[in-house]
């Protein structure tokens, strides 16, 4: 990583916040022009949200593709490339074919990715991944390898991909935590559909047409089908 004297000399002040109506000041380091490692830092880049106050930058890397980074991953040497550098070691020690590695790809597929069919439920939300994770020995060290049957979870359905926020899980822990998956309450406790029909044992169909029909959850659950009530 090379660093010219300039990256310490080169700096802006801008308002970064407004607290009791005074504004205050924090010192943005202008990058561009500065080379970290692949990556020539060609502009200023939006940052990721309005709560994110941390500095994106637009990176050119030696390859030709552009990419996005925070200034103090290129500062501490945590992304050195789009890509390109890490996929070379991953192809050098076979690591190309593992289930890690699958998930790891398809993670920045879905984000990045319009073309992906899963683009517009990840990307176009605007479900981000740690700029760190572009390389891949980065992401194992945070999450490890993935276990057998298991994929990678948000544990924030909203928020991005990295370390704090993802977990390994199974495609039925996967289910229960999907955005789509209303949970309801029961019994002073509330948990999804899914978990409630499992724990009782009765079939998803017969609890979810009586919730359609106005029955209360409780009801749903354990009342007995009118063929096996005693008359």
């Amino acid at each position: 990583m090379t660093m010219s004297s300039a990256e310490h000399k080169e700096v802006v002040e801008f308002p970064a916040n407004v607290n009791a109506g005074r504004s205050y000041f924090m010192r943005l380091i202008d990058r561009i022009g500065q080379r970290y490692d692949r990556l020539l830092v060609v502009a200023r880049a939006p940052n990721a949200s309005e709560r994110d106050t941390n500095a994106r930058w637009s990176c050119k890397c030696d390859c030709g593709r552009m990419v996005l980074a925070y200034g103090h991953d290129l500062a501490r040497g945590k992304v050195k490339s789009c890509g390109c550098l890490n996929a070379e070691r991953i192809f050098k020690h076979g690591k190309s074919r593992t289930l890690t590695y699958n998930v790891w790809k398809q993670i920045f597929q879905r984000c990045e990715n319009p073309k992906s069919p899963s683009y517009k439920n990840y990307g176009a939300r605007g479900i981000t991944v740690d700029p760190s994770w572009r390389d891949f020995e980065t992401f194992v060290a945070d999450m490890g390898d993935c276990p057998e049957g298991f994929s990678i979870e948000r544990v924030d359905n909203n928020g991005p991909y990295c370390k704090s926020n993802c977990e390994w899980a199974t495609s039925k822990t996967q289910r229960n935590n999907t955005r789509r998956n209303r949970r309801l309450k029961a019994f002073g406790r509330e948990q999804t559909l899914m978990q409630w029909v499992e724990e009782f044992n009765v079939p998803w169909d017969r609890v979810r047409s009586r919730l359609r029909y106005g029955w209360t959850l409780e009801q749903a659950l354990t009342e007995p089908p009118l063929y096996e009530r005693k008359h």
